[in-house]
């Protein structure tokens, strides 16, 4: 979609998703039996193994104004939590604070989990979770990540993009969201260059632009997937973020939110399969209270999934059959491990 300069008002040219009518969204309960809560705590980033036999995740503790966290991991089928870290043992990693980053399973087994000390660095624990013991561990700092993420481009996708500069590029796809194999849509966010949203075929050497986006509005690509002949888009800026499809040379408005800062802001899909794709969308930052959103999108239009109690993360086994959501409980989030019936 591109806007003449001397067509429209300037008002409008602002945001290009303003002339947009909101299509209405349905709202469905797609999770069945409950399996287990746990709600004694302050739970966070459930992530579920890849047989899904754990789930692991972090308890948050406060400890007078310091924040430490543990990290345990729940057997589904005995229903038996295993300490993998205590609060105590998270202190020694704290400059200011120490948290869980994220998660990665590198086996049926085996948890890797990145712990921060709330300034620049960290470490990642390796985790035996059948045994419950940590065998191994190894310092980072939260800088290199960030360069090593430049490392996103390689010489066949830089030959196959010959009009965009080198370090253009690779702020692009390091920033980006692969859609399929070599396809991208990104910003190029970059001194001197658009902020427009591009659709980047490493396959066929293609380049399209998908939204003409204001100068001003700099990372305000906040996730996308492809789905048949269409891309579901996620743009902010400000207070509000749009959700988009873009198919053809056409723009349609499937949902509106308000966030709370729009850097922050992102889409994660979390299961797929077939045309159905059920994704989440995330409001604002980790360390304000918001509210996730879930949606199931597939050919016959996007959906929104009810829950009684806000979303603040969730995750899905593998399999498609189970959802563990953490929910606000008041000041703290509980987790709710449920059958996932769409996918069945």
């Amino acid at each position: 979609m591109i806007m003449a300069g001397g067509l429209l008002p300037m008002a409008v040219l602002a945001n290009p998703f303003s002339a947009l009518s909101l299509r209405p969204t349905a709202e469905i309960p797609v999770t069945g039996k409950i399996l287990t809560t746990l709600q004694d705590g302050d739970y966070v980033l459930p992530r579920f193994s890849p047989d899904s036999r754990y789930l692991a995740y972090s308890h948050v503790i406060l400890q007078g104004n310091t924040e430490l966290t543990e990290i345990h991991a729940l057997d589904l089928k005995t229903l038996e939590v295993k300490v993998l870290l205590n609060a105590k043992a998270s202190l020694k990693f704290a400059i200011y604070k120490s948290f869980v980053t994220g998660f990665a399973w590198q086996d049926a087994t085996t948890l890797k989990a990145g712990i921060s000390d709330g300034d620049v660095n960290g470490i990642d624990l390796i985790f035996d979770v059948a045994a419950g013991k940590l065998v191994g561990k190894k310092p980072f700092s939260l800088t290199e990540y960030a360069h090593g993420q430049e490392r996103a481009l390689t010489p066949e996708l830089e030959a196959a993009f010959p009009s965009i500069p080198g370090p253009v590029l690779a702020n692009a796809l390091a920033n980006g969201f692969k859609v399929g194999n070599k396809k991208y849509i990104v910003q190029k966010n970059y001194w001197k260059q658009d902020n427009h949203v591009w659709y980047l075929d490493g396959e066929h050497k293609t380049i399209n632009r998908l939204v003409e986006i204001p100068e001003e509005w700099i990372y305000s690509l906040r996730g996308g997937f492809a789905s048949g002949h269409a891309f579901i888009l996620l743009v902010a800026f400000g207070q509000e973020a749009w959700l988009v499809r873009h198919a053809g040379d056409k723009m349609e408005l499937l949902h509106r939110f308000a966030v709370k800062n729009y850097q922050q802001t992102n889409l994660r899909v979390e299961f797929v399969r077939g045309d159905r794709v059920l994704f989440q969308v995330s409001t604002g930052p980790d360390y304000e209270k918001r509210e996730n959103f879930l949606f199931i999108y597939d050919k016959s239009g996007l959906r929104k999934i009810r829950e009684t109690a806000p979303i603040y993360d969730l995750d899905v086994d593998p399999a498609g059959t189970l959802v563990c959501l953490s929910q606000w409980n008041g000041k703290q989030r509980k987790l709710v491990v449920r059958e996932l019936k769409e996918f069945r």
